[in-house]
């Protein structure tokens, strides 16, 4: 589904991870105003918890969309369970952080829980990792299917789940060709209250600054701030660049809105958006 497509998106989400790894999960506005960072390049990371990283790595999200676009290589179909023992594996020796919905999804695996393991988690980054799944997807309703399997696997949260689901329609919807305004129009009205109170908020804030409607929402990584910040830049941003350059400059949990930000427009568009040097990222 969307073969030829898929592959540029995977690239732009990837390129997205690791140009948001320079300002990633800092949080004092004094701190990322004083950043010896280029912003209009890959830069190091600035926080313990890459520690090891360097220019042209992606945070750990970036290293996880790696694992299981490397699962489905020679897969047809996405399996969960299949998944999951990849993934329990891949975790035995992965460098990169473990953040609590692994760490969690872990002890739930080694308990033998039973599937669905993904922990109770409400961070939104998962959504950010799905385009894999487009190329074993075979309709809409399978890769619909298969998002949801994917976030229960490590985050099984009503929120997250729905944010799923949301995100997922709305990238099909791009990829038939309809624009990113219109169809979270045209979405909205089939979802809760909670996320329609999202998307209006992240509407209603196109106009003002990017830093401070984030940090109004919250930049962390729970869906209630993630949602509605990414709303905002989707609304406010036409432009890959001037995107995610912004959303960088807002820190806290910006790979988890870059990757969003990053597949919608390049499924608007094309991978000609994502500048050059961003694409130079190391995959080893």
């Amino acid at each position: 589904m969307h073969d030829i497509k898929s592959q540029e998106l995977l690239l732009s989400t990837l390129a997205a991870d690791t140009y948001s790894l320079g300002s990633h999960w800092i949080y004092d506005s004094d701190t990322l105003k004083n950043l010896t960072i280029n912003w209009e390049e890959l830069n190091t990371p600035h926080v313990t918890w890459h520690e090891g990283k360097g220019k042209g790595d992606f945070t750990h999200y970036g290293d996880q969309i790696i694992i299981l676009n490397d699962f489905l290589k020679d897969k047809t179909s996405f399996c969960v369970e299949d998944y999951m023992l990849h993934w329990r594996e891949e975790m035995k020796t992965f460098k990169g952080y473990l953040d609590g919905s692994t760490k969690e999804t872990i002890k739930n695996i080694d308990k033998d829980l039973g599937i669905p393991y993904g922990s109770n988690s409400g961070d939104m980054s998962i959504v950010g990792k799905i385009i894999p799944l487009l190329k074993v997807s075979n309709s809409k309703e399978e890769f619909l299917t298969n998002t949801k399997l994917f976030a229960q696997a490590t985050h099984n949260n009503a929120d997250v789940l729905e944010a799923m689901d949301f995100f997922s329609n709305l990238l099909l919807e791009v990829l038939e060709g309809n624009k990113i305004e219109q169809s979270v129009l045209k979405l909205k009205e089939g979802y809760s209250k909670n996320i329609q109170d999202h998307i209006e908020s992240g509407i209603n804030s196109r106009d003002e600054d990017t830093y401070l409607t984030i940090s109004k929402f919250g930049s962390a990584c729970p869906t209630e701030y993630c949602f509605p910040s990414t709303i905002h830049m989707l609304f406010k941003y036409d432009n890959y660049q001037e995107a995610l350059i912004e959303n960088a400059k807002s820190g806290g949990d910006s790979s988890a809105r870059a990757m969003i930000i990053a597949y919608l427009l390049t499924a608007q568009d094309s991978i000609d958006i994502v500048p050059e040097q961003w694409l130079a990222f190391n995959t080893q």
